[in-house]
This record gives C-alpha cells, sequence and structure tokens, in this order.
C-alpha cells in the first residue's frame, strides 16, 4: 500500500510539473507570435515609406504631401519609350487591396528600374522605431531581384555566423513593386535570455506554485497514510479482542452444556448458557462491524425477517442484559410492515445497535418506541428514545467511523455502531435518518425497500 500511494505521488506530481511546463511553453509560444507580428509590422510600415520617399524624391515630389494625379490614357497611344508599371480594373478590385496598394506598389516597381532600396536608411529607421531592437541578438535585411540577392545588410556581433543557420529566429518577407519579380528578406535572431527574461515571473509563480501544491499533496498523503495504519491497528485490535474472547466462550458454553445434562438442578447452568450464548452472538455482531467497516459492502443474503418476533426477542434479550434500568420498550408494527425482506443477520444487529444506544444514553427509565409501516414501496422503521438527546452541531458527524461525543466521553464504545449501521442500512439499498433534540431524545428512522432487487 505505502509502495502504491509513493509511486501515486511521484505520478501526480510529475504530471504537475509537466502540465506546468506545457503552459509555459505555449505562454512563451503566444508571446514570440505577438513579438514576431510587432516586429513584422514595424518593418513593413517602415519598408513602404522608404520606398515611398525615395520615389518621391527621385521623382521631386513631396513625399509628406505627393501630389498625383490619374489620367484617362489610351493604351495604344502611349510612347514606346513610356512603360507600364501595372494595371488594374476598378470594377474588378478586391477590397483587400484598394486602389491605394496598387499606387503604392507600382510606385515602387518605378523606383527599382534604375534604384535599390537603401537598406541602411531602413535599418536606422528600424532603430529608431522598434521599441524592442535590444532584444535583438542579430537581423539581417536583404534585397533579391528574380531571387537573386542585389543587396544585403547584417546587424549584430557574429551576425553573419548566427544568421546562416536557416532554422532559428524567424523570417519576414515582403514582395515588392507590380511585377513580382522584387522581394524584402528580413531575419531576425532573439537573444538567448529574451524569453528567459519575458517569461521570469511566469516561472517564478509556477514554481512556487508547484511546491505549494506538492507540500500540501505530501501533508495529506501523510496524513492518509497515518490514517490508515491507525485503521489497520484498529482493525487488528478489534479482531485479536474478538477472537480471544470467543474460543474461550465456546469453550465454557461446551462444559456448561455437559453439566446440565448431568445436574438435576440447571436452572442456574441454564442461565449461564444464556448469558454466555449472548455474549458469543455479541462477539459475532462486533465481528460483523469489523467487516463492514473494512469494506464499502458485504455481500448480503436477504430472507423474510419477521420484524415483530425479532424485536420482541431483542426487548427480552436487552431487558436482561440491562437489568439495572427499567426499561419500557413499545412496539407499533403494522400488519403489511410486520414481514421484511432483509438479511436476518446483520439487519439483527443493525437494530440491536440502535436499541442498545437508546438504552445507554437513557436515564434508569428508558422508553423506547419501535414503529414500522409501509409507504409506496418502502418500509420506515423508527426507534425513537427520551434520552440525553445529540447536539445539532455533532448529527453530521455520528455516523462517521470512531467518532465519539465529547459529551459521552463516560459510556464506554469504540465509534463504530452507527456508522456500521448505516452501512448496513445502505447495503439494503435505504437509508437512515435522524431527529433528535438535546435532552429530549432521538428518532433514528431506517427506510428500506419492500424488497430487495
Amino acid at each position: 500500500m505505502k509502495k502504491r500511494l509513493t509511486i501515486s505521488a511521484i505520478m501526480v506530481l510529475f504530471l504537475l510539473i509537466a502540465s506546468q511546463l506545457v503552459w509555459i511553453g505555449q505562454v512563451a509560444e503566444r508571446d514570440k507570435s505577438r513579438f514576431k507580428d510587432e516586429v513584422g509590422n514595424s518593418i513593413r510600415d517602415i519598408v513602404k515609406y522608404q520606398c515611398a520617399k525615395q520615389t518621391f524624391d527621385l521623382l521631386g515630389a513631396n513625399v509628406n504631401s505627393p501630389n498625383i494625379t490619374l489620367e484617362r490614357v489610351d493604351i495604344d497611344s502611349l510612347h514606346t519609350n513610356e512603360k507600364i508599371y501595372g494595371n488594374i480594373d476598378t470594377k474588378k478590385t478586391d477590397t483587400d487591396l484598394p486602389l491605394s496598394h496598387f499606387l503604392e506598389a507600382a510606385i515602387t516597381e518605378r523606383l527599382f528600374d534604375n534604384n535599390t532600396l537603401n537598406l541602411q536608411t531602413v535599418d536606422t529607421l528600424f532603430q529608431n522605431k522598434f521599441p524592442y531592437t535590444t532584444e535583438l541578438s542579430a537581423y539581417s535585411f536583404e534585397m533579391q531581384e528574380k531571387s537573386i540577392t542585389t543587396d544585403s545588410l547584417y546587424s549584430g556581433t557574429k551576425a553573419i555566423k548566427q544568421l546562416n543557420d536557416t532554422t532559428k529566429g524567424i523570417y519576414i518577407t515582403m514582395p515588392l513593386g507590380t511585377s513580382g519579380n522584387y522581394r524584402f528578406i528580413s531575419h531576425f535572431i532573439f537573444k538567448p535570455t529574451t524569453a528567459t527574461q519575458r517569461m521570469t515571473i511566469l516561472v517564478i509563480i509556477s514554481a512556487v506554485a508547484v511546491v505549494a501544491v506538492a507540500i500540501i499533496f505530501f501533508v495529506l498523503l501523510y496524513q492518509l497514510q497515518q490514517q490508515l495504519y491507525r485503521l489497520q491497528f484498529q482493525e487488528k485490535r478489534a479482531r485479536g479482542i474478538v477472537h480471544d474472547l470467543k474460543s474461550p466462550l465456546n469453550y465454557v458454553f461446551s462444559i456448561l452444556d455437559l453439566l446440565e445434562l448431568t445436574e438435576k438442578s440447571s436452572n442456574k447452568i441454564t442461565e449461564g448458557k444464556s448469558r454466555i450464548k449472548q455474549l458469543i452472538s455479541n462477539i459475532e455482531r462486533m465481528l460483523s462491524e469489523v467487516e463492514f467497516n473494512g469494506k464499502k459492502s458485504a455481500t448480503l443474503k436477504p430472507g423474510f425477517y419477521d420484524l415483530t418476533q425479532y424485536c420482541r426477542e431483542l426487548s427480552n434479550d436487552l431487558g436482561a442484559i440491562h437489568n439495572e434500568k427499567a426499561i419500557t420498550i413499545t412496539t407499533e408494527i403494522a400488519p403489511d410492515a410486520s414481514i421484511i425482506f432483509v438479511d436476518p443477520f446483520y439487519f439483527n444487529s443493525c437494530l440491536r445497535n440502535l436499541l442498545e444506544n437508546a438504552i445507554k444514553y437513557s436515564d434508569n427509565t428508558p422508553v423506547i418506541t419501535i414503529t414500522a409501516k409501509k409507504e409506496k414501496n418502502n418500509i420506515v422503521i423508527a426507534i425513537a428514545d427520551r434520552g440525553q438527546g445529540i447536539p445539532k452541531k455533532e448529527q453530521r458527524k455520528i455516523f462517521d467511523d470512531f467518532y465519539r461525543s465529547p459529551h459521552q466521553s463516560t459510556e464506554k464504545g469504540h465509534g463504530i455502531g452507527l456508522s456500521t449501521v448505516q452501512q448496513i442500512v445502505k447495503a439494503h439499498r435505504g437509508k437512515i435518518k435522524l431527529k433528535s433534540e438535546e435532552d429530549k431524545g432521538s428518532v433514528f428512522m431506517i427506510i428500506i425497500p419492500h424488497k430487495i432487487k
């Protein structure tokens, strides 16, 4: 058991750590994606601006307030030295590519006739405009014409060596112009500590959470193990006591049986046999309690149970055992509830337990009422007394294993009786309810099906 609990604890801790690592990885991936979007948007805006500025400078226009005139021209009337830089059908213009974007591409195409993009200026603008350049280990800008590099720029120590590894960092490619011949390619590599710095707080919080949960889990596991050891000890002790009592009593019962056959006056012997038989019955009941507390459920052997007869026998037995008290037990059992279908052995133990508690926690003149009636498809059995009653705050605990009320510390007991009663009732697919008031008494109500399926 201890080995299984340890393995389970290690597995739970491993899954917890793994889930935290997965979560941190997802956050890091989202952070990287966000950074890629930011640097992508920034470099696109800068490249577009620089392309427009160089073109307007080339044409002698003011970049801050350019003046573009649109004229209707017949293509066939163009001179041979004039060049078309693209065309667009305004009736079929895609809303995702408005006319302004086409004009930007067209004037960029004009720029690349005899010039190229000034990468040094692009780099200066990038360093001034992009707020996270300190988080970059190296980056490069490259202009290509028909997939052939025409110009390039590298920034950062050992930039060429780092950027030669195409598996690292992020790439951003921008097509330029209208012909599809020109491309701007940028490659960015983060500093090794950048991700760690961004994730430091998350890592610390996650580590603290894992440690806290681990401590709580192991404390609970330790408490569970201690409780398990106590329960195992209680069970072994109960079984030992029961076994030690049962064997000599059986022997004494056999001797008395032999003496009864040889002695003429056997009244005392018969009474002694009755008492020993009752003790053996009590020991069997204790064994059943240990069995029910050691299992979630037990195998029942249901049969017809004469509730009226057994209540009468229990009343007589308990009256003889507790002869120091003036006990009054009244039965009010409806005819259609007199014969029930239960396991006689366990159900007898259940009723005996409730009746003994009613006597034990009453004064010297216990008054107990046993009622039974049929309600729809259920049998309702109620055992009411006028004893001490149970405080309201303790009523939810009395069915717990080994629970004993501090107000009843003077009475002998182990705190497993009512727990066993509840488990027996549940095994019969029933339920038990309690109504109690201090100094007024208690009513235990057993509700079971008329027949167990």
